[in-house]
Parts: structure tokens; sequence; C-alpha cells
């Protein structure tokens, strides 16, 4: 089973959360800014509780969902775009660091640099640690 009661309660969570950061935003008691996070939260929330209804209440819907997440062709699709993205990210980074510190914006430069590193170690750690648990 692919929804859970567990997964209804953080969706309900996400809208109480929302309804109230969106709330306070408005009425001026926190940052502005902050009511824009809450419209998403709420947005998000909402949507995962239609799907977690559409979902208990949809028997083609339900066999639909649990195919796609145990499939094993969507697991090996998802590992690939995962893999795509890191590629692309890192070596974006790489180009947009060079560039941004020929254009003589270093802490730009700087900070894309230190995110690619950041991406780097992260891959690094992760392939040690499955290369021993294969």
């Amino acid at each position: 089973m692919y929804y859970n009661k567990r997964k209804m309660a953080v969706s309900i969570f996400w809208v109480v959360a929302g309804a109230v950061l969106f709330a306070l935003g408005c009425m001026d008691k926190i940052d502005p800014a902050w009511s824009g996070c809450g419209g998403g939260l709420l947005g998000v929330g909402l949507v995962q509780i239609v799907r977690n209804l559409k979902y208990n209440n949809n028997e083609e819907y339900k066999e639909k969902i649990d195919i796609e997440a145990s499939d094993e062709r969507n697991r090996y699709l998802r590992l690939k775009a995962w893999s795509w993205a890191g590629y692309i990210y890192v070596l974006g980074s790489a180009v947009l660091s060079l560039v941004c510190l020929a254009m003589g914006f270093e802490e730009l430069s700087r900070m894309l640099g230190l995110s690619m590193c950041a991406v780097l170690a992260l891959f690094w750690g992760s392939y040690m640690v499955l290369r021993n648990k294969y």
C-alpha cells in the first residue's frame, strides 16, 4: 500500500501549518513573506489530501499508483534521473562559477563552487557507504 494514515496525517499537518502561516503573514504578525510559504504549504497539503482520498476510494487509481511505486523500471528511471540531475548540477555549477568569476562576481562564484563541492562530497560519502554495503 503506497498511501497510509500517516501520510494523510502529514498532509493535514501541512494544511494547518500553511493556513496558520498564511493568516499570520496576512495579519502582519510575522514577515509577510511567510504568507507565501504558508500558501504553498496549504496548496501542497490540499493536493496530497485529494490524492490520498482518491487512492482510498478509486480502485483503478490505487492499482495504478501501487504498480508505479513498485515497478522496477520506474525505480531504475528515477535513479537514472537523479544521476543525470547530479551531473548537470555539478557541471553547470562549475561552468557558472567560472563565468561569474570572469565577470567579477566573486561571492557568487564562491557560493557556486562551494555548493558544487558539497554535492561532490555527498556523492563521495554515499559512494563509500554503498560500496561497503553492496
